[in-house]
């Protein structure tokens, strides 16, 4: 498999992968990349599949010379020589999008669950690092992502710290608020207002280490965002808010998870409509909304 740098601790550990190569797309120069397309071409690779939908990836599934290369027909089906249509306009889920291109080259998939390997490194640095934080509690954790990479796919802060609130009163819990390192303060803005009882654990961390955080929580509540996505692959319960992102093709399927949405006429936005004034998609999803999934899920998931 070939990921970007960042993303490499989604796939390292999966026991499925022969291998794993990396690219860093931040990197433009000349040098790098022909030192990759040469790593690529020398796999001899017979099938190419490109699950991606830009040019970048296109190029690259078109120089590393394979026989057959599998991707969607839109916007760069000419550089590939199986261009699968699909209706970007249908409610057909994302993974079923995948599953069409591994049906064209004689692959039969039904599985639609997700994997998340986490190492033993990065479990131990999780580990280590809540020791230091005297992140402890009798109760139940509850894990926060109140970030997004759009702040139209944000659920209103003062919300999750109701939510932190609630939780802390009636389960006498913990509650980890999560963040990237430009979210430090947002998160520990959350952390601090709901007592005592919450931790910021926001900062550089990579994705295998946040892995290793989510792992202890009892319950994730985030936005439409990566680390959502991440703690359903663990298998942890999760709240998922969604607003302008796709509902239909991204949400999770398990029914150990719980997706809210507050539907407007609107919703998806693409690209993210930057003149919206009012975010309804996002407001319009109620403090008692989230309440009740997540004691919904906590007294389903639990016992005490």
């Amino acid at each position: 498999m070939l990921t970007d740098e960042p993303y490499i601790d989604l796939v390292n550990q999966n026991p499925h992968l022969d291998e794993v190569l990396t690219v860093n797309r931040k990197n433009k120069g000349l040098r790098p990349n022909l030192q990759l397309i040469n790593q690529l071409r020398s796999k001899k690779f017979d099938v190419v599949l490109d699950f991606q939908r830009k040019f970048g990836t296109s190029l690259i599934s078109w120089l590393t010379q394979a026989k057959i290369r599998v991707g969607f027909h839109r916007p760069n089906g000419y550089l590939l020589t199986i261009p699968v249509e699909i209706n970007r306009h249908n409610r057909q889920h994302v993974i079923d999008d995948y599953f069409q291109l591994l049906k064209v080259v004689g692959i039969q998939a039904d599985d639609r669950k997700l994997e998340l390997h986490v190492s033993r490194e990065n479990r131990a640095f999780a580990e280590q690092k809540m020791e230091q934080e005297s992140v402890a509690s009798p109760g139940p954790t509850v894990g926060i992502f109140p970030g997004a990479s759009w702040v139209f796919k944000q659920w209103p802060a003062q919300r999750f710290i109701e939510i932190g609130r609630r939780y802390i009163q009636d389960y006498q819990g913990r509650v980890l608020v999560f963040g990237s390192l430009t979210e430090r303060d947002l998160s520990e803005h959350i952390a601090e207002q709901i007592g005592a009882s919450a931790t910021s654990l926001a900062g550089e961390f990579r994705l295998g280490q946040l892995a290793g955080f989510i792992e202890h929580c009892d319950l994730f509540i985030a936005n439409d965002t990566g680390p959502m996505h991440m703690a359903t692959a663990l298998g942890i319960p999760t709240i998922c808010l969604f607003g302008p992102g796709n509902y239909h093709k991204f949400r999770p399927l398990s029914s150990k998870h719980i997706s809210l949405r507050y539907e407007v006429a609107c919703s998806p936005c693409k690209p993210f409509n930057k003149h919206c004034q009012i975010n309804e998609c996002m407001q319009g999803i109620s403090v008692d909304l989230v309440w009740e999934a997540t004691c919904q899920q906590l007294n389903k998931n639990l016992s005490y």
